[in-house]
């Protein structure tokens, strides 16, 4: 299809990003940029010209256009960047979805608030701290919770250092024995990495300042799951198999390898030059509020970007019980309180099957009452998730400004072998509260650890959709 003279199209829009900032291309397909001086600068290149592209394009064509965002935001490598990679966490947005949307003000004013009211491990909350905005996050999940409020703390490495220090120190004297709350311990732990890690807890428990302590909480926590009998290609805690190769470094030599690099990571953030701040809004999306403790006003944010959490598709809080247990953020026998607080949860009580609901989108329901024929619970869990959706997106619209944008990162998963299109379903909600759809892309995930593939009934997310939506003015 021709275009009209002076139209902005996708790949102009791209080769503009590529003249803007030079790429330098590294070992192993790896793009680097080049910066000047030895401040960190997060965000080098304006990308409003290839969100243009990508507007003129949807406005045209009205259609899902396909996208990589790692060779769209070629400057930002996949690896290390700033503080991302502190903790692991299950299902993680790529930075450079939420990088792409932060890195212009054609969606975004420079000093507006942007909201992520299902914030997992922070990703959208630093990425919106990097550009110098104010981030607002909530999450279920208090590991969650944690990580992103270290990760988005800028705190002097040298302080840091100190803290280690005393926290190896104390590890020599401690003599804790006290053994923590964790779901079955002595099948995911061995005797004598138990022993340590109960000492190398009462000895970071024995630091005197909060961010201190919390800083090496998460550290202990990413060492934790390195040194428990989970295999790490897992996201949910599950048994290396006989034969296998396991790690075999004591938990303190991996914590002071995990320590070093934490402290690198962190460093970063003390490298830029305008860094915004992260401010919690709550534990649960459909319910944000401030830092007082008060509901989150009105027509208060600027951009919400987000990528919710799927329908049965992931084990959020069972990926993080072995942390939870050792953190003391829920006991063993609290689990399942949690996950109840969870949308996209995956157990309901068996009475309650036959009790779905409607979720006010016609094919969704004719498509759940179709697998409730076949598998019951199935037909529970996703409708229950469809239903919370809506409760948490009608909130995310009431604090988002007049004319704000909605970035809406989600996938579309398998239920009883039928595709449920949550993207699909999501959009048209948001669509029926007033919001008009002016962005649809649709992105590969070749490694966002989405491993659904646990029974018959599920299936594999191998892309998700980017849909941007605004809010009248």
């Amino acid at each position: 299809m021709e275009h009209e003279q002076g139209e902005v199209t996708l790949q102009t829009a791209i080769d503009a990003l590529a003249e803007t900032f030079p790429i330098e291309q590294t070992k192993g397909g790896r793009s680097n940029y080049r910066s000047a001086g030895d401040s960190f600068k997060p965000y080098p290149v304006d990308t409003s010209v290839a969100l243009a592209g990508l507007l003129d394009r949807f406005e045209r064509d009205q259609q899902p256009a396909a996208i990589s965002f790692r060779q769209v935001v070629s400057w930002l490598k996949v690896g290390e960047r700033a503080s991302h990679y502190l903790h692991s966490y299950p299902a993680k947005l790529l930075p450079h979805i939420a990088h792409f949307f932060l890195a212009n003000r054609s969606l975004v004013g420079a000093d507006e608030v942007v909201l992520d009211p299902f914030g997992g491990s922070g990703t959208v909350a630093l990425e919106t701290i990097l550009s110098g905005r104010t981030a607002l996050y909530a999450d279920a999940n208090p590991l969650g919770r944690l990580i992103t409020a270290v990760k988005t703390r800028s705190i002097d490495p040298a302080s840091l250092a100190a803290a280690g220090a005393e926290v190896r120190e104390g590890f020599c004297r401690s003599r804790a024995r006290k053994l923590p709350d964790v779901v079955n311990l002595q099948k995911w732990f061995d005797p004598s990495i138990t022993s340590d890690l109960v000492r190398l807890r009462a000895a970071i428990g024995a630091l005197d300042d909060q961010a201190m302590r919390d800083f090496m909480r998460v550290t202990f926590s990413a060492v934790a799951r390195k040194a428990s009998n989970s295999d790490p290609r897992f996201s949910v805690p599950v048994r290396y198999r006989e034969g296998e190769t396991r790690n075999e470094l004591s938990a303190i030599d991996l914590f002071e390898a995990q320590l070093k690099a934490n402290i690198a990571r962190i460093g970063a953030l003390r490298q830029v030059v305008s860094l915004g701040s992260a401010v919690p809004a709550g534990i649960d999306a459909r319910q944000l509020t401030t830092g007082a403790g008060e509901r989150l006003p009105d027509n208060s944010v600027g951009m919400i970007l987000s990528s919710p959490p799927y329908a049965s598709a992931q084990k959020y809080v069972r990926a993080a019980s072995l942390s939870l247990g050792w953190l003391d953020l829920a006991p063993s026998n609290g689990l399942r309180r949690l996950e109840d607080q969870t949308i996209g949860r995956e157990h309901h009580a068996k009475a309650s099957w036959a009790n779905v609901g409607s979720t006010g989108i016609d094919q969704a329901d004719a498509l759940i009452e179709e697998i409730s024929k076949e598998n019951a619970s199935r037909a529970k869990i996703v409708g229950t998730y469809l239903i919370e959706m809506r409760a948490a997106l009608t909130e995310a619209v009431r604090v988002l400004r007049p004319g704000g944008c909605f970035v809406l990162v989600i996938g579309d998963n398998t239920v009883c072998g039928r595709r449920f299109a949550s993207s699909e379903y999501l959009r048209l909600m948001l669509e029926g509260m007033g919001m008009t759809t002016i962005l649809s892309l649709v992105d590969p995930i070749p490694s966002r650890g989405l491993m659904t593939r646990r029974n018959e009934t599920a299936g594999i997310i191998a892309s998700e959709s980017v849909i941007v939506l605004r809010k009248a003015a």
